[in-house]
């Protein structure tokens, strides 16, 4: 004998509920506090990643935009510098202003319309030279000495770059006492070394408005500056026109975001510096910390409540059990009433209900109550069998008879011998009456009896035929399973229907099973009413409506069973059809 576990005989004297309660505590609640406390730290720090990487491919979508911008420009100074027609007009002397005037309105009139509309974020595009035969109008501009002393000139003059991105602050055109700020490209125009009698220079500003419009769409998530390459903040603006400043240690490292514009030289060093906020991170954060709260909430009191649901399962029922084998030992077996369920437990209740049964048949002998009832049952079906011969209706016979007696009667006839025959052939064989069944061909051979019988009735509007296989000639069937419906037929369909009456009987043996059907083309019946025969089919026979078709279905269902088949389908004036398929059987099968 195995040497119990000292632990494991200390868990077996715990208590149910309080096992459970261990359970909960150390492998439920636990757990999930750890769980829940650790997801929050990692989902902080998941959070504040996402957001800082959001707001980098914001600060980087701005920059884009504003790159593609400037580039934008760069490239219409690039179609504007390689006009060879432009240097030729610009670098011709002119004798007077009508000359000027002619070559103007050949070649310069409109040439900067089509830039303009193609370029929406361009303000103005000039081109200034220092042809003194030149007349300033439109586009196109003398580089005098006043303009010469302009911020965009001396910075252009002064560097080495064809090209150059310049912010700077000028006279306002519209208003001399104002200033006004500037986004200007300008270039040199020296494509054509032939025509450099003249300096020349192009000027593209481009339209404040469209940088900060950028820098505005972003503002939801962050506050955007663009700066120039000594950290001066040249947008939005209004703050270069304050002259501000912004310096490299403004703000948290956390919530600055930087991205440059670009490695051309005009835009090198410049770059958009983002500040977010600190409550976008602490919002992000909160709204995470509901979830996980709720999510705590959930994930504990959702196993709780299991928990809670499985001991009181447990305990009840043992409960209950406990209960009956307390009453078991004095002699009262009541069973357990209760959903018992399909676990351990269940099964023992089980077991125990099953044993109380088992004692208490003993004991009230319930052995001989069974075989009492078998014997009532046999009975019952006796009974029932004999109230199924018994209604079968005689209405066709004393029809048949008052037929024979009115025409015999009439005209004489003396070959009434056959009816006779078969009327008392039919007598006999219902009064003879067995339960063994009989083959195909015999019960055809009835149902032709009581045929010719109705032939004789309705003379020459009254025929029928049989359409049977060889090999269901020799199925078994119980008796009086096909007169019954034709008697039905000729009785409620055919009676009424002038002209010809026919009735088709067909059988055949397919798959193991018989088929037989009987159909005629009386008047048929309508869909209701051929749904109330349909319900009536399972009902009493206490009632006299549709007595031969009821009694033929339950007889088949009580030699077969569930592997009956019986179909009723019509159509007014189009006649009935009634089917049914049953076992094939053979006599030397040992029958039904």
């Amino acid at each position: 004998m195995r040497k119990p576990i000292v632990w494991l005989s200390f868990v077996n004297n715990i208590p149910l509920k309080w096992k459970f309660t261990l359970i909960y505590l150390l492998c439920v609640l636990l757990p999930i506090l750890t769980i829940n406390v650790l997801f929050f730290r990692q989902m902080s720090e998941n959070i504040q990643t996402r957001e800082q990487n959001n707001l980098q491919i914001t600060i980087e979508r701005a920059a884009k935009k504003t790159t593609d911008m400037i580039e934008g420009g760069v490239t219409l100074s690039h179609s504007i510098a390689t006009d060879r027609n432009l240097y030729e007009v610009l670098d011709m002397e002119y004798a007077d202003i009508v000359d000027f005037y002619e070559s103007f309105n050949n070649v310069l009139t409109g040439k900067m319309r089509p830039f303009m509309s193609a370029y929406t974020y361009v303000e103005n595009i000039s081109v200034f030279t220092e042809n003194p035969t030149l007349v300033a109008g439109s586009n196109f501009f003398i580089l005098d000495e006043a303009a010469k002393r302009t911020p965009w000139y001396e910075a252009a003059s002064a560097s080495s770059s064809a090209v150059n991105v310049l912010m700077y602050t000028d006279v306002d055109p519209i208003n001399a006492k104002a200033s006004k700020g500037y986004f200007s490209i300008v270039r040199r125009l020296n494509e054509y070394p032939m025509f450099g009698r003249y300096a020349k220079y192009l000027r593209i500003d481009l339209k404040l408005s469209s940088f900060d419009e950028i820098l505005e769409q972003e503002e939801p998530y962050m506050t955007i500056n663009m700066l120039g390459p000594q950290n001066q903040v040249l947008f939005p603006s209004s703050q270069y026109l304050q002259k501000a400043v912004l310096q490299d240690n403004y703000g948290d490292d956390d919530l600055m975001f930087r991205s440059p514009l670009g490695t051309p030289s005009y835009i090198r060093d410049w770059k958009l510096v983002g500040i977010a906020e600190e409550d976008r991170f602490q919002t992000a954060v909160q709204s995470s910390r509901h979830f996980i709260w709720m999510l705590a909430a959930i994930s504990t009191l959702l196993p709780t409540s299991l928990i809670f649901i499985m001991l009181r399962s447990y305990n009840y029922r043992i409960r209950r059990l406990s209960r009956h084998m307390e009453k078991a030992k004095n002699e009262k077996f009541d069973l357990i009433v209760l959903r018992e369920g399909k676990d351990e437990i269940g099964g023992l209740i089980r077991s125990y209900n099953r044993m109380a049964a088992q004692i208490e048949s003993l004991i009230n002998d319930v052995y001989k109550l069974e075989i009492q009832q078998k014997d009532m049952e046999l009975e019952r079906i006796r009974a029932e069998m004999k109230l199924l011969q018994s209604q079968v209706n005689p209405h066709f016979l004393f029809n048949t008879l008052n037929a024979l007696l009115v025409v015999s009667a009439k005209n004489g006839y003396t070959e009434v011998t056959d009816i006779i025959r078969n009327l008392s052939q039919m007598l006999r064989r219902m009064l003879s009456w067995t339960d063994s069944p009989v083959t195909l061909q015999d019960e055809l051979h009835f149902t032709e009896m009581y045929l010719k019988i109705e032939k004789f009735r309705f003379s020459d509007r009254f025929d029928y035929v049989f359409n049977i296989e060889e090999e269901a000639a020799g199925c078994l069937l119980p008796k009086m399973c096909i007169q019954p419906i034709v008697e039905n037929a000729c009785k409620h369909g055919l009676q009424a229907v002038k002209g010809q009456r026919v009735i088709r009987i067909e059988a055949r043996r397919a798959d193991a099973y018989l088929h037989v059907q009987i159909e005629d083309n009386g008047k048929g019946m309508n869909e209701k009413r051929l749904t109330e025969i349909r319900s009536l089919m399972n009902g009493s026979l206490d009632s006299d409506e549709n007595v031969g078709i009821r009694n033929v279905y339950k007889r088949l269902r009580l030699h077969y069973g569930e592997r009956v088949d019986f179909y009723i389908d019509s159509r007014p004036d189009k006649g009935t059809r009634v089917s049914f398929r049953i076992p094939a059987l053979f006599p030397e099968e040992g029958g039904i």
